[in-house]
């Protein structure tokens, strides 16, 4: 036991006297230059790390600005974009919506009509004929009693020719008012085909004039895109650039030198 003791003495005592003390101190040197070389050399490189990803995070904020929408504004109306909450408004110029809301309104009543006619297509028809019947009611009068004038002074009057004659009088008189009745039922339904139609031409031009503002807001996200692919270039430019900066500034020049010289104290064996 006592041996072991000895020779852990004499270690010992060699290593702060004669060659073993040499290669003491030139252990310790070396490691502790080593070891700020290497901690210098790694702080420099996170430095570095940290200033390649700002520029890109800055590259990346001005891309996508220059690539937002602009807002665009006419005589026929405005298209704003609120940048904060990704919405955009349209609106029509005051002239135009006033043209727009009439339209509309007046679609409903179109309508309205047409609704009411279809509903019962006869009943148009009956007020079409009405208002024709209204003005040949006297002359179809008139007819029969030029008939029974003639009759009566002919000494005909309830004879058996006169009653044929009267028949065909009242004949004639019937097709006309169904010819009158059939036409009246066509005007109804041309009326009714012209109101729907009057109803989607107000229809079409108010939806028609909300392209205005719609054909500004595909201005504005045009001019956006054709910003934001023209920055592009210019952005991987910088991110390139300041990548060779990097790259170049990376290695540490402190943190080479500490390890240079850790190296140099090293003891060589051979």
């Amino acid at each position: 036991m006592a041996n072991v003791f000895d020779t852990i003495k004499n270690y010992a005592s060699n290593l702060f006297t004669g060659s073993g003390s040499t290669d003491f101190y030139n252990s310790l040197i070396s490691g502790g230059l080593g070891y700020l070389g290497s901690r210098e050399t790694a702080n420099s490189a996170r430095d570095a790390a940290s200033q390649y990803a700002s520029t890109i995070d800055s590259n990346a904020a001005a891309n996508i600005a220059a690539g937002q929408p602009w807002s665009v504004g006419g005589l026929g109306g405005t298209a704003t974009f609120d940048q904060d909450s990704r919405t955009i408004l349209q609106n029509l110029s005051p002239e135009l919506q006033n043209i727009y809301e009439g339209s509309l309104d007046r679609s409903g009543m179109w309508g309205g009509q047409a609704t009411a006619l279809g509903a019962d297509p006869f009943k148009g028809a009956d007020m079409f004929y009405n208002a024709q019947q209204e003005y040949l009611q006297d002359d179809e009068d008139q007819l029969r009693n030029n008939l029974e004038t003639r009759m009566m002074a002919q000494g005909r009057m309830g004879t058996t020719g006169g009653s044929r004659q009267y028949g065909d009088l009242e004949r004639s008189i019937g097709r006309g008012q169904a010819e009158r009745r059939n036409a009246a039922f066509g005007q109804s339904q041309a009326l009714i085909d012209s109101l729907l139609g009057r109803e989607v031409a107000d229809i079409g031009l108010s939806t028609g004039l909300l392209e205005i503002p719609h054909g500004m807001a595909a201005q504005g996200m045009g001019l956006g895109a054709n910003l934001g692919t023209l920055s592009t270039a210019g952005l991987k430019s910088r991110a390139a650039g300041a990548d060779t900066l990097n790259k170049a500034f990376a290695p540490s020049t402190m943190g080479s030198a500490l390890s240079g010289l850790g190296n140099a104290f090293s003891t060589k064996k051979v």
